[in-house]
């Protein structure tokens, strides 16, 4: 099974690590015919705790078209389905609250090439995402190296593992980070750019809390 941390960054800037993902789905207790997942969202570099309790709620049609709900096949679905669920400001990161729903349907899959498909991002704002991935994740382990092509975020923005490296090599070559293979390194450049990362993790996660109306 898998064991590693899931660390990772929203195109809306807001860092994340998800946690206690309930396995396996189980059928809704509304009888509604839709499959549950319960898990937590954390926000990373919090000092008040802020979360988000969520319900992700899989559809028959998805389940079908997915073959296997195992672990091993729908984590990278269910952290990506979080996450677009936070950059669309539909979850509230408070201290306490609520299971609040996430929805994994059709949308994220395209059934000519029957395969997970989430919309394709511009190069810009990929390379946004993995300046930011690179900062928050770096603060959190005190300077380890970042994985820059995680299997993941490939698919969150739809991009290859080549293309998302071809990115990470340009914004080394901008002095932001120290690239080896895969894993970059934090440059001091980009550590200083703190306050801009928590401007945009602020934004992200106040849209959250305007949209859905739930408070600290």
């Amino acid at each position: 099974m898998p064991n590693h941390p899931l660390h990772f960054v929203t195109l809306s800037g807001v860092p994340i690590s998800v946690a206690d993902l309930k396995w396996p789905f189980h059928p809704s207790t509304s009888g509604a015919d839709w499959l549950i997942l319960h898990g937590r969202a954390d926000l990373l570099g919090s000092d008040e705790g802020l979360h988000c309790e969520v319900a992700v709620g899989m559809t028959q049609t998805m389940k079908d078209a997915l073959g296997s709900l195992a672990e091993e096949h729908a984590e990278g679905l269910v952290v990506n389905s979080i996450r677009k669920t936070l950059d669309n400001g539909q979850l509230a990161m408070v201290k306490s609250g609520k299971l609040q729903p996430v929805h994994v349907t059709s949308r994220f899959y395209s059934f000519p090439a029957k395969q997970i498909q989430f919309p394709t991002q511009t190069e810009d704002d990929v390379r946004e995402m993995l300046k930011r991935r690179v900062f928050w994740l770096s603060k959190v382990t005190n300077g380890a190296p970042v994985e820059v092509a995680h299997p993941y975020d490939c698919q969150y923005v739809n991009f290859t593992r080549e293309k998302m490296l071809e990115l990470a090599k340009q914004l080394a070559g901008q002095g932001l980070m120290k690239l080896e293979g895969d894993q970059a390194i934090a440059s001091d450049w980009l550590m200083q750019q703190e306050p801009a990362m928590i401007a945009a993790m602020q934004k992200g996660v106040e849209a959250g809390k305007a949209a859905t109306k739930i408070t600290a």
